[in-house]
């Protein structure tokens, strides 16, 4: 151990143990240290994070999280805390420490749209994104990229996720939570993900000394006797003589306390789709094979300040709908969004344009003109107006039932972005983040969109589209057909003569007429 390592007396529980043996062996990529609330994941990673640096000179190390305030909190105080010497290698400008031996901690957050940009281009041979379901799985994947390290050979770069199940503190969904969940939890790698080695590791509050340590003092009990209890017995400790299990065993929302307590990966059952796959339903532009002749429709979620999303759509002669196109952004003034969508949509033939009905009767103080009027200035002539959609009762449910049954059936699909097409991004951010509204679980909760949260704007649009063009549920070919035999029928023989045979007729006027 180095004179700097023996400095920190840097001391792992038995959890963090494992976490080390992990981090620190030539085998894994991957490790994700996730569970219940206090289960001393972000300090045991914080520590780990130190003895990487120590361990291997000259190598950079980065903590992430998503706000600066919970970076001081969690990570930054913490550390001259536990290690007041750390204090005079911080540099407050750069939120770094720099080690005698070289090596480097920087300390990041990611508040702001467009804030990860600055952590992509970097090189970091540890990465930590602390509470990591906070992160969307595109922000993680990205983030990869910058997981190398050329100025030490000796070391194996690695990325570490620290989260916990169920709903935040916030009420809103982690977005980052089905894509750890998969390839963590349950292990269920796909494709390119089966390139690296993963692990995972279960934490429980239980498992942290700290919650107990003044009744252990109490009882007489040493640290090494509390952790030769087994785990049932140290649980129930913690739960009958420490004030913070209590108040975990206390939550009255079963979801949220097997969350929180017992840090169950069950207990996400608020989300609405969780049939979304992106294997079966995200393909790329060219497997979506999208013929001239297919029906296409445009829907819309009218916004200004809070994000204004459009999305393109196409129907194939079987019943399969492909949401392949979107646009997305805030302060869009209406006529050039209008010019927008003309552009987007040059060379297609647009059947409908299906948009949010608040947009409608509102009137711009500027020109005296209606919002949706205004959009319509802006497209070409030969292109249809936006028309409110359907805010019947019942409607906003029915849509999102439909998307539902069409997503089960597989008749649903989304062109993801590629190297040459941008695709549908935010709606596929979108999906996985979608919970249902505790007041009527049968509907999506409504929640805006934030700096740290895409909010539910794609999903509003997408769900107008399918509903307004769509019928309330699928209608089976066999039963079109029936249908439209009988309409046949009932056209011929109000025209033929009692001596006509209806058989023959329809043999020889069926098939033009179907």
């Amino acid at each position: 151990m180095s004179t700097s390592e023996a400095d920190l007396r840097i001391r792992l529980q038995p959890r963090q143990s494992e976490l080390w043996r992990l981090w620190d062996d030539n085998f894994h990529h991957r490790i994700g240290f996730g569970g219940a609330r206090g289960g001393a994941k972000s300090g045991g990673g914080r520590r780990c994070m130190l003895l990487r640096r120590l361990k291997y000179p000259g190598t950079t190390g980065l903590i992430l999280r998503r706000t600066h305030p919970e970076l001081y909190k969690s990570h930054i105080i913490k550390l001259f805390e536990e290690f007041p010497q750390t204090r005079n290698w911080y540099n407050e400008q750069r939120k770094e420490v720099t080690f005698p031996n070289g090596s480097r901690l920087f300390f990041g957050s990611a508040e702001h749209a467009g804030d990860m940009n600055a952590f992509y281009s970097s090189e970091f041979a540890d990465i930590m994104p602390d509470e990591s379901q906070e992160f969307s799985q595109g922000e993680l994947e990205s983030l990869m990229g910058s997981n190398r390290c050329t100025s030490n050979s000796d070391i194996t770069p690695k990325m570490i996720y620290t989260f916990m199940p169920g709903i935040s503190e916030t009420g809103l969904p982690p977005k980052g939570l089905p894509y750890l969940k998969r390839v963590l939890v349950d292990g269920d790698l796909r494709g390119e993900e089966t390139r690296k080695n993963w692990a995972f590791i279960q934490a429980f509050s239980w498992d942290n000394i700290e919650w107990a340590r003044k009744e252990l003092e109490q009882d007489g009990v040493s640290e090494e006797e509390f952790y030769s209890w087994s785990a049932d017995v140290r649980r129930d400790y913690f739960i009958t003589r420490t004030d913070y299990g209590s108040t975990l065993a206390s939550i009255t929302d079963k979801d949220l306390r097997d969350a929180w307590l017992y840090g169950k990966w069950d207990v996400f059952k608020g989300q609405y789709y969780p049939n979304f796959s992106q294997e079966k339903h995200v393909i790329d532009l060219k497997k979506a094979d999208l013929k001239p002749w297919y029906t296409r429709w445009i829907s819309g979620d009218w916004g200004y300040d809070h994000p204004g999303v459009i999305h393109w759509h196409a129907l194939d002669e079987f019943g399969n709908v492909t949401t392949y196109r979107e646009l997305w952004g805030r302060e869009i003034g209406e006529e050039d969004l209008g010019r927008r969508i003309g552009e987007m949509s040059a060379g297609e033939k647009i059947d409908a344009f299906y948009y949010s009905w608040d947009a409608f009767g509102t009137v711009s103080k500027k020109t005296k003109k209606s919002l949706t009027t205004m959009i319509g200035d802006g497209m070409p002539a030969h292109m249809p107006r936006p028309v409110p959609a359907d805010k019947t009762p019942g409607s906003r449910i029915s849509g999102w039932r439909l998307w539902h049954q069409l997503m089960n059936a597989q008749m649903w699909r989304v062109v993801g972005p590629s190297a040459d097409y941008s695709g549908c991004p935010k709606l596929i951010e979108t999906i996985p983040t979608l919970i249902r509204d505790p007041e009527n679980t049968e509907d999506v909760l409504k929640v805006d969109w934030s700096e740290n949260y895409i909010g539910d704007d794609c999903a509003d649009s997408v769900r107008m589209g399918l509903q307004n063009m769509l019928s309330a549920s699928m209608v089976p070919k066999s039963v079109q057909f029936q249908r439209k035999t009988t309409e046949i029928r009932k056209a011929i023989v109000g025209a033929l003569p009692v001596s006509e045979n209806y058989a023959e007729v329809l043999a020889r006027l069926g098939a033009k007429l179907l």
